[in-house]
């Protein structure tokens, strides 16, 4: 069965995909917006407004909420992107309906109580100090602001505990009322779904959401750059970035496979010379991270300070190399790769749901699969190479976490790409 659309009145899109075959649904409240759509003295608003959001509304306070969910074996949860942020709900096709009634009340009926939102800055600090505890999540968050430097794209999506402080109530509602708006949200129902049912529940509940689209982001300036947090640690925890396409770009598909021959299996170009054939990490991967007006190929790895020297040396060689010698053999694992996955997805509701918000927000369609694999399918070694030129022309952002003062200078690992 094919996904199906109603837009309603106010603009709030209605997307459903049935699986005959299964018993559960996943119901979601999609925005297209997220932490690279705040200002930078807010850093964080985002996040803090996914927990506020389950934290009652005005009829409903968080314990009911939780029992009435739990009542039915359902739950509740949610993510927050930097250009996206989702609030879903997982029960038998049965409780669609009482998900609707749920998700639609955190939306547009929540309370925002000031003492909540104390306790969730607190909250948050300790989650912010766990993720900068954490070696292998600080690196990330280090690598995109070097990546994107003194722009909203390039803050942590936690925030920071001096951004937060500072955020009230009244900029919370704010917020909500700007941005999430029917024309920037789609409400998705993947599973053991019927789209009249969903549609004309839809069209009743979520009425007051208002009308309109939420406002443009600061575009992205991608600039590259170096950033290293020198801490006592066993391993030193390494990214490097190129600047890659965006989401909207025709060599996406081609970037893509770029990247997954380098570094996206057990059988990439990375992960054979870096872990394999060398034995300098643990892991080592290569990855493509579009948004919608830029892009960027990061490569991480976590490895002894002692071998970190050799392991960057390896990783730059086997990169600039991949761009004349990728094989037709590699295009082609890539492609079953990219081509398995995708098709594996297909088994899950919630990453369906995913998929056709990412489709909708990119595209303003939604594409079919079959439509995405052939676009894979038809990517040339040509296409590959080129685009790998590109890339590698690109500034370069280097971000580590740990002991770096045996490491390399930045101007050298520009230098050994370039060569």
């Amino acid at each position: 069965m094919q996904p199906r659309l109603t837009t309603l009145p106010s603009g709030l899109r209605v997307v459903t995909d049935a699986m005959p075959d299964t018993a559960a649904a996943s119901v979601g409240f999609f925005t297209g917006v997220g932490t690279r759509f705040e200002e930078m003295n807010q850093a964080g608003l985002s996040h803090l407004l996914e927990h506020m959001f389950f934290k009652g509304t005005k009829t409903r306070d968080a314990k009911t909420m939780n029992r009435l969910i739990e009542d039915v074996g359902g739950s509740l949860n949610a993510w927050t992107a930097r250009d996206q942020t989702a609030y879903y709900a997982s029960v038998l096709g049965e409780d669609v309906p009482l998900a609707l009634d749920l998700l639609a009340d955190m939306m547009l009926n929540p309370r925002f109580d000031a003492d909540d939102l104390e306790r969730e800055k607190h909250v948050i600090a300790q989650e912010i100090g766990e993720a900068k505890d954490t070696p292998g999540d600080l690196i990330f968050d280090v690598f995109q602001s070097a990546a994107w430097p003194d722009q909203p794209l390039g803050l942590p999506v936690l925030g920071e505990e001096q951004t937060l402080e500072g955020i009230t109530r009244q900029h919370l509602l704010d917020y909500v009322a700007s941005h999430y708006r029917a024309e920037s949200c789609l409400l998705i129902a993947a599973g053991a779904v019927d789209h009249e049912a969903v549609a004309q529940q839809a069209e009743k509940l979520f009425a007051a959401l208002p009308s309109g689209a939420a406002p443009a982001p600061v575009r992205a300036v991608y600039r590259g750059g170096e950033i290293s947090v020198v801490r006592e640690h066993e391993q030193l925890h390494l990214c490097l970035g190129l600047r890659g396409s965006s989401s909207r770009s025709a060599d996406l598909h081609a970037e893509m496979l770029f990247a997954t021959a380098l570094g996206g299996g057990t059988s990439s170009r990375l992960f054979h010379e870096v872990r394999e054939a060398r034995g300098l990490a643990y892991s080592v991967s290569a990855s493509l991270t579009p948004y919608e007006d830029d892009g960027i190929l990061s490569i991480y790895t976590a490895c002894d300070p002692e071998r970190a020297e050799l392991a960057l040396e390896v990783i730059t060689r086997e990169t600039a190399a991949l761009v004349h010698s990728i094989t037709a053999e590699e295009l082609a694992r890539a492609k079953a790769l990219l081509r398995a996955g995708l098709l594996m997805e297909m088994d899950s509701s919630s990453s369906r749901a995913i998929r056709l918000a990412s489709s909708l927000f990119t595209h303003g369609r939604i594409m079919p699969v079959a439509e995405t694999l052939e676009k894979i399918a038809m990517v040339t070694l040509e296409d590959v190479r080129r685009v790998g030129a590109r890339l590698l022309a690109s500034p370069l952002t280097r971000a580590t976490v740990g002991p770096a003062e045996a490491l390399e200078p930045f101007a050298s690992t520009v230098a050994r790409l370039a060569a």
